[in-house]
């Protein structure tokens, strides 16, 4: 999907929860303030490994890296 020039962002959690915007900073940011507010526990309980896995999906799913 292409918006004003620039490709349309989408992120998705596990859960259901689906994120899209234009730029890929604010898609994030809504990803990651879904993730803090709706799953902190299981963000405690993560590895820097795993969490490193989330962000490496999260790139492949913007299409940025």
């Amino acid at each position: 999907m292409i918006f004003n020039n620039k490709k349309m962002v989408l992120i998705t959690c596990n859960c259901g929860y689906k994120v899209e915007d234009n730029d890929h900073y604010k898609a994030e940011a809504k990803a990651w303030h879904h993730a803090i507010k709706d799953h902190l526990e299981m963000l405690k309980e993560m590895t820097p490994e795993q969490i490193e896995a989330v962000l490496r999906d999260s790139d492949k799913q913007m299409n940025q890296f």
